[in-house]
């Protein structure tokens, strides 16, 4: 099963606590890295193609992780984020001004190209997603991001929903939404999927912290 949702919904805090609760091994993708070639730029200097770069670099890491847990596993994100992420911030950058969806933003020829290998590259995502996972559980856009500092703003975490959610509805895949607090959270994973808590929930919850 993989927790979805956009960056700083909690995904983290639900796939460690749901981990927690159940025994089931966690597996997550690695911090996007420096690019080779783009070595000491910030995530705001990377080009077009050392993104595209990172997109598959991090898409090998969750296959080869997640291929490692024939037993099942509970994935913090999915392939699927990375096909997101990228075609977001080629399409409308770190920080778009506004809201408004992908399907109406313009785009360079440099950017239509590129957005095309993007979706290409969804394609085996999209396919090791089919195989891989049994539901998604999709955490929304409930909490504000924390720090000044911020990769991305409010507007990214919007768009990114909003192409994310069809995507994975589109699998076939069950795809459950959880809200509220953690202990909530946890309450609805176990009811969606039908699944057997080893711990108990009051101590997991202390563990992780409430949010």
């Amino acid at each position: 099963m993989a927790i979805t949702g956009s960056y700083g919904s909690g995904k983290t805090v639900l796939s460690t606590a749901l981990s927690r609760l159940t025994e089931i091994p966690r597996t997550h993708g690695s911090p996007m890295r420096e690019p080779i070639g783009g070595e000491g730029r910030s995530v705001h200097e990377w080009t077009p193609g050392q993104l595209v770069q990172l997109t598959v670099n991090r898409y090998t890491e969750r296959v080869m992780s997640e291929s490692g847990m024939p037993g099942g596993f509970i994935s913090d994100g999915s392939v699927l984020h990375e096909w997101a992420y990228a075609k977001v911030k080629l399409v409308a950058g770190s920080y778009p001004g506004t809201a408004m969806p992908l399907r109406g933003r313009y785009r360079s020829d440099e950017v239509r190209a590129l957005e095309s290998v993007v979706d290409d590259l969804g394609l085996l995502m999209r396919r090791h997603a089919e195989r891989s996972y049994d539901a998604f559980l999709h955490v929304p856009v409930e909490f504000d991001m924390t720090g000044d500092d911020q990769p991305i703003n409010e507007n990214f975490r919007l768009i990114s929903d909003d192409i994310l959610l069809p995507e994975l509805e589109s699998t076939g895949i069950p795809v459950y939404t959880v809200g509220g607090d953690i202990r909530e959270r946890l309450e609805q994973c176990q009811k969606a999927l039908g699944i057997d808590a080893v711990n108990e929930i009051e101590e997991v919850v202390r563990q992780v912290g409430e949010r």
